[in-house]
C-alpha cells in the first residue's frame, strides 16, 4: 500500500504544474531515501576480488537507465557471489532473456540487494528452483520467496557468477535497490573503486529549437585538448534563439578497457549553472525517459552523447536544468559556456566556449505534430493514434505509404529518421487479415522487428515505441529444431530457431513426461541433460520437443537415446 503511495504521488508530479508539481516532486526524491544507514564499510563486495566494471550506475542504455553496476569476471564463470550483508532471498528468476538466473535479498536496513546472470545458485536454492519448475512444468520462473525464510550472512555464497539472459559476456550484474520504492541506488556511493582517470571528452554538439518547438541539429564540434582534462571548442557561431549543447564523452578506470557513462555533468553560462546531473538513484517509472537525456540518432552510430537540455529532463532523479537547458543566444553576443564532467572518484574534465550569435535562417512553413497535443491522425488504410507527452519535442509531420518492392508490400511511414516516443502509440491497419500476419518496424536494412500484433474483425493493431517505417509482413514458416546430438557435459542439445514472430512457448517431454529444457535464445540452443529423473537407465528413451512460435505456428521432432 505504501508503494502505491508514491506512484500516486509521482504520477501527480508529472501532470501537476508550477508550485505543486515543485512539492511533491520534491516529497518524491526525499521520500526515495528514507529507511537507508548503509556506509561503505557495512557492505561486503559481492566478489572476492577487487570491482572493475565493464559498466556503472545509470549508463544511458537503449530503452533505459542502467541500473546497477556490472562486474567484470575475467571473461569467465563460475566465480563464488557473497552475499554483502545479512538477510533473506526474498525472490528468485529464472529466465532465458533480462537478468537469468537472478536472486534478491532483503535486508534489515531497508534496502535489497540484486545479483543477476547467474550461472548456477547455491544447492539450497537450486532445489527449489527445481521443484518449483517441475511443478509449474516450466524452465521460465519468477518466484516470492518471503514464506521459505531463506536466511543468509554476510559472506555465505549464495550463487556463482554467470552469462545468463541478456548478458553479452560473463559478469555479475549487482544492484542495491530501496525495497520501499523499488529505486536503485548507485553502489559506487558505498564501494571505493580504484579510479584516477577523469572523464574523456570526444565532441561537442550544437542544436537549436525552432519556432514549432523542432529541436535541430546544428553542428559537432571537433575539441582542442588544451591540457591535462581541459578541452576548448573556441568561438563558435550559432543562430540566434534557443541553442542547446551536448557532449560525447566517456569515463573509465584503472585495469579495464570497458567505456563507462558520466555520473556529474554540468553546463554554466556566465557563471549560472544551466543543467546539472549526478546519477545516485534512478527510477524504473524513468525509463522512457532515457532519450531525453541522449542524443538517439548518435547513440545508433555508437555514441553515447549527453544532451544539456530537454524538455522532460527535470522528471529525473539527480537532473536540474532550466528553462528546458536552452542557451538563449542574441544576435551579435558573445556567451561564455563551460561543461564540467566528474566521475564518482571526483576526477574531472571541462570543456570551454563561446557562442556568437547571429541571425537564424528562415524556415520554410511545414506542418509539425505538436509534443503537448493528442492526434488521432489518418493515413490511407488505417490511423496512428499519439498522446500528448508521446513526442520530447515537436517534429515534422511525416504520414504517408510507399510500395516496397523487395518485401512485395506497403510501408507506413511515420518519420523521414526514427524517432523515439516517451509513450507508446498505436498504429490501426483495416483490413481482414490471416492470425499470422504481423505489424513489424522496419529498420534501416530492411530488417523486420515484429510487434505484439492483435487480430480484431475490423484490422490489426499494436504499439509502437517510435515513428519509423512500418509493414505488414506474413509469417506462415514454423520453427526450425535441428538434434546437435550428445555433449560432453551430459546434455543433449538442440538447435532452435524461427524464422520472424519469435518463440512463444516450448515443450520438452521424455517418455511423456515434462522434462526440464533450458533455453538460451542468444545461442539458438535447447538443451536437457541426462541426469534429469525421467530418463530410464539401461533403454531407449523417446524426447520430444516441441515448439510454437508467436502467432501459433508449430513444430516439434522425436529422437530416442539410450542413458
Amino acid at each position: 500500500m505504501i508503494y502505491l503511495h508514491y506512484k500516486i504521488i509521482f504520477f501527480l508530479a508529472l501532470k501537476k504544474n508550477g508550485l505543486m508539481r515543485f512539492i511533491l516532486y520534491f516529497l518524491f526524491n526525499a521520500l526515495a531515501l528514507i529507511p537507508l544507514n548503509l556506509s561503505a564499510q557495512s557492505l561486503l563486495p559481492p566478489v572476492d576480488r577487487s570491482i572493475l566494471l565493464s559498466g556503472n550506475f545509470g549508463e544511458l542504455r537503449a530503452t533505459h537507465f542502467h541500473s546497477g553496476i556490472d562486474i567484470r569476471t575475467g571473461g569467465v564463470e563460475g566465480w563464488p557471489v557473497r552475499c554483502v550483508q545479512d538477510g533473506r532471498i526474498v525472490r528468485v528468476s529464472v529466465s532465458p532473456t533480462g537478468y537469468g538466473n537472478a536472486l534478491y535479498l532483503e535486508h534489515d536496513d531497508g534496502t535489497t540487494t540484486v545479483y543477476g546472470h547467474l550461472q548456477r545458485f547455491d544447492k539450497r536454492v537450486t532445489a527449489l528452483v527445481r521443484t518449483l519448475q517441475y511443478a509449474r512444468e516450466s524452465f521460465q520462473i519468477d518466484e516470492d520467496l518471503r514464506a521459505d525464510s531463506l536466511f543468509v550472512h554476510r559472506g555465505d555464497t549464495i550463487a556463482y557468477s554467470g552469462n545468463t539472459g541478456s548478458s553479452g559476456g560473463p559478469h555479475l550484474h549487482f544492484e542495491i535497490r530501496n525495497t520501499l520504492t523499488e529505486h536503485t541506488l548507485n553502489p559506487l556511493l558505498f564501494y571505493r573503486i580504484r579510479d584516477t582517470k577523469a572523464p574523456v571528452v570526444k565532441s561537442l554538439y550544437l542544436y537549436r529549437e525552432t519556432e514549432e518547438g523542432c529541436v535541430e541539429l546544428i553542428r559537432s564540434v571537433a575539441l582542442k585538448n588544451m591540457a591535462a582534462g581541459k578541452y576548448s571548442a573556441g568561438l563558435l557561431s550559432v543562430p540566434e534563439g534557443k541553442v542547446g549543447v551536448a557532449v560525447f564523452a566517456l569515463d573509465y578506470m584503472e585495469d579495464s578497457w570497458n567505456k563507462l557513462g558520466i555520473y556529474d555533468l554540468k553546463l554554466v553560462v556566465r557563471g549560472d549553472t544551466v543543467f546539472e546531473m549526478k546519477v545516485d538513484s534512478c527510477s524504473f517509472d524513468q525509463a522512457c525517459l532515457v532519450n531525453t537525456l541522449k542524443d538517439f540518432d548518435r547513440y545508433k552510430k555508437n555514441e553515447t552523447v549527453y544532451r544539456c537540455f530537454g524538455r522532460y529532463q527535470d522528471q529525473l532523479f539527480g537532473v536540474k536544468n532550466r528553462d528546458g537547458g536552452w542557451i538563449v543566444v542574441k544576435k551579435d553576443s558573445i556567451l561564455p559556456v563551460q561543461l564540467f564532467l566528474k566521475d564518482i572518484n571526483g576526477n574531472q574534465s571541462s570543456v570551454s566556449l563561446k557562442l556568437k550569435g547571429k541571425e537564424a535562417p528562415s524556415i520554410r512553413q511545414r506542418e509539425v505534430l505538436r509534443y503537448d497535443r493528442d492526434y488521432c491522425l489518418q493515413f490511407p488504410g488505417g490511423t496512428l493514434e499519439l498522446k500528448a507527452g508521446c513526442l520530447p519535442a515537436s517534429v515534422p509531420k511525416v504520414l504517408r505509404v510507399e510500395k516496397d518492392t523487395l518485401l512485395h508490400t506497403e510501408v507506413f511511414v511515420f518519420a523521414e529518421k526514427d524517432t523515439p516516443l516517451l509513450k507508446k502509440a498505436r498504429i490501426f491497419i483495416a483490413g481482414q487479415f490471416e492470425k499470422n500476419t504481423l505489424i513489424c518496424e522496419l529498420g534501416p536494412a530492411g530488417q523486420k522487428y515484429p510487434l505484439a500484433t492483435q487480430w480484431t474483425k475490423e484490422g490489426v493493431t499494436a504499439e509502437i515505441g517510435y515513428l519509423n517505417r512500418y509493414a505488414l509482413v506474413q509469417d506462415s514458416l514454423a520453427p526450425e529444431i535441428r538434434f546437435l546430438g550428445k555433449f560432453q557435459d551430459g546434455s543433449l542439445k538442440f538447435r532452435v530457431k524461427d524464422d520472424l514472430a519469435g518463440i512463444a512457448t516450448y515443450r520438452g517431454e521424455v517418455n511423456g513426461k515434462w522434462c526440464l529444457f533450458s533455453y538460451d535464445p542468444r545461442k539458438k540452443l535447447m538443451s536437457c541433460r541426462l541426469s534429469e529423473p525421467v530418463f530410464l537407465s539401461g533403454q531407449a528413451n523417446e524426447v520430444r520437443l516441441e515448439v510454437i512460435d508467436q502467432v501459433g505456428n508449430r513444430r516439434e521432432i522425436k529422437i530416442m537415446h539410450k542413458k
